[in-house]
């Protein structure tokens, strides 16, 4: 029998009772236990409380009443303090895990108080095997007893007379309280949704391929087995064979009975389908062949992860694949509801959640739960909570890795539960703010209720009208849309050269010290002005009637006009301060230039005038080569 197979059948399970009695008598680590231990007359401090060396007893259960935990389940060559297997255990769910790092300074401790360390065998030392084999199965036998603590409550537990059956069966410590352990949670229905998930997929929690396979791990895990992320893709391959090939994921059928006739909006969805194509288009994660992992180099190329909105993980799904193809997501959902009551309904918070809505209507995914589901637009932010695991795990075997990200789950989930009161008083009170600040605001507006709700649904009717198909073709064609986009930066130079030519003009009227450089400038801003203005009427003149159209209706386009402006706005700080780095580049050079500290005839670059720098135009000092 293996090492691990008799970790798993014989060692731990011998370990549940005497671990619970040690936790039970020392008061969690607080009391040392005391025992005859065997005389120590070396000249140095024993160190017993932190491990014990080559000692070998005949009962494991010795040691742990001892206060040490073996490496071994047999032939024992090193014991570790409980003590200090807690607080590395601590240690790595706060911090990125590291045994080599922390069994080289173990040993650099030890060396220092005169104690001779193995050395390395295989590029291992002896401690950091040992000690990484202790702690591992450490905490397997933490996990354990978590386990056997909630099965033995759960089986002494008498069900109060009267109450309704609970939410779901995802009732365990892992699983947040506040969305699925309530009773009677159908007694206020004033919205249709009972529960909000989110989901998303992170593509840097990789495994790199080629790595020696290793044990099963025996604990619990919210990572769906690969049976069932299989099971769902080849059910998604099958749905889609079934469909007519001209039924696309484009939404609009035959372009050409469609040519004439406004957007439309499909079966169950609410928002037209020419949204839903840009979105497709636009958006990479709805993309399913795009690749966001190598699969030659990595044969696990990231994690999707499905939570609860107070961000405690349900179920996560290993990917394989180079892409975020959808059979992760609806494997994920899937399993859900297995947990779930029939009419437990839910919102789904997903980036791409409209792609997703489409494919399941349009192929029949997730047929039995789509009635139960509401999608919208959102994200998580779970990944920057296990970050630090991706080095380590990056070259870890496959099951230590879900071991160790089941692991910082399960602990992100017990930080999540001991805040769930604070959380929920100070969403209370966030509310209650909210509903004051709304309260007043509708008694100031002296407006009625009535009145507002209909205006409200007037306007989300105009902003969700499906746009008439013509202006979705258009009628430019991509070199008419160029010749716009040509047109438009040639009217924005002309504008700029005009404005400069009026300000010269006016130092002309009122005097000038170097008239002579004033006339030259003068001369070059009339001939670039009578340039653009040739350039604007050869550039419209190939436009043709329907270009001329659609170049007015974005010029009188407001909206466009303030997003452009917006844009702007939003980078001129991070513009601004680049370009003030730059001059005081241009001035140093310049200095050294003048103390004779740079090459000869070296040139210092001209300065960029910051009024000038949302005024650049294509022959401007600013692309100059120097």
């Amino acid at each position: 029998m293996r090492q691990w197979q008799w970790w798993l059948s014989t060692t731990i399970p011998s370990l549940i009772k005497p671990s619970l009695a040690y936790q039970q008598l020392s008061r969690n680590f607080w009391d040392a236990i005391n025992y005859e231990w065997p005389q120590c007359h070396c000249q140095f401090t024993c160190i017993f409380i932190l491990l014990l060396l080559s000692f070998v007893s005949g009962s494991k259960n010795v040691d742990l009443m001892m206060g040490f935990f073996p490496c071994v389940p047999w032939g024992l060559t090193l014991a570790i303090s409980l003590s200090v297997l807690s607080l590395v255990r601590q240690l790595f769910m706060h911090t990125p895990p590291n045994i080599s790092v922390w069994s080289e300074s173990l040993e650099a401790y030890l060396g220092g108080m005169g104690y001779e360390v193995d050395t390395k065998v295989l590029y291992v030392t002896c401690i950091q095997w040992r000690f990484s084999n202790a702690y591992h199965w450490f905490c397997i036998l933490e996990i354990s007893l978590e386990e056997y603590i909630q099965q033995y409550l759960q089986s002494s537990a008498v069900s109060p007379s009267g109450l309704c059956p609970p939410t779901s069966s995802l009732q365990d410590p892992t699983h947040c309280p506040l969305s699925f352990g309530g009773h009677n949670w159908q007694s206020n229905k004033s919205s249709d949704i009972d529960e909000i998930v989110c989901m998303d997929a992170c593509f840097t929690q990789k495994q790199r391929s080629g790595l020696q396979d290793d044990p099963v791990n025996p604990t619990a895990t919210v990572f769906l087995s690969q049976e069932e992320v299989d099971s769902m893709a080849c059910e998604v391959d099958s749905l889609r064979k079934k469909k007519p090939s001209m039924q696309r994921r484009s939404g609009y059928g035959s372009k050409k009975n469609h040519r004439d006739k406004e957007d439309e909006y499909e079966q169950g969805m609410r928002i037209p389908a020419s949204v839903l194509k840009s979105c497709n288009e636009s958006f990479t994660a709805a993309d399913e062949k795009h690749q966001k992992a190598s699969t030659q180099f990595f044969s696990d190329t990231g994690v999707m992860a499905l939570l609860c909105h107070h961000d405690c993980v349900t179920h996560l799904a290993n990917m394989t694949s180079a892409g975020e193809q959808q059979h992760y997501a609806l494997s994920l959902i899937t399993a859900l509801f297995s947990h779930l009551l029939d009419d437990f309904h839910i919102g789904l918070l997903y980036d791409i959640g409209c792609q997703l809505e489409q494919s399941c209507r349009e192929w029949g995914f997730l047929e039995p739960f789509l009635p139960q589901i509401s999608f919208d637009i959102s994200g998580c932010e779970f990944w920057s909570s296990i970050k630090a695991l991706i080095p380590s795990l990056c070259v870890s075997g496959f099951h230590q890795c879900l071991f160790v990200i089941d692991f910082q789950v399960h602990h992100l989930n017990e930080k999540s539960l001991t805040g769930l009161g604070h959380w929920l008083l100070q969403q209370w009170n966030h509310c209650q703010a909210k509903k004051a600040s709304a309260s007043e605001g509708l008694r100031k507006c002296g407006v009625d209720t009535m009145t507002l709700q209909a205006e409200w649904v007037a306007q989300v009717a105009v902003w969700t009208k499906a746009i008439p198909h013509k202006l979705i073709t258009g009628h430019a064609t991509k070199t008419t849309e160029n010749i716009i986009l040509q047109i438009m930066a040639t009217q924005k130079s002309l504008g700029n050269y005009e404005t400069r030519l009026g300000g010269w003009e006016r130092d002309l009227l009122h005097g000038a010290s170097d008239m002579t450089s004033l006339n030259i400038q003068l001369a070059e801003c009339h001939q670039k002005v009578r340039c653009f203005k040739q350039a604007l009427q050869k550039q419209k003149a190939a436009l043709g009637v329907h270009g001329l159209v659609d170049l007015a209706t974005l010029q009188i386009n407001s909206y466009l006009q303030n997003h452009m402006e917006t844009s702007v706005k939003q980078c001129e700080p991070g513009i601004v301060k680049l370009s003030t780095n730059y001059n005081n580049m241009c001035l140093q050079m310049a200095a050294l230039i003048h103390k004779g500290k740079a090459s000869q005839g070296s040139i210092a670059p001209v300065l960029i005038p910051r009024d000038a720098l949302f005024k650049l135009d294509v022959d401007d000092d600013i692309w100059q080569d120097v």
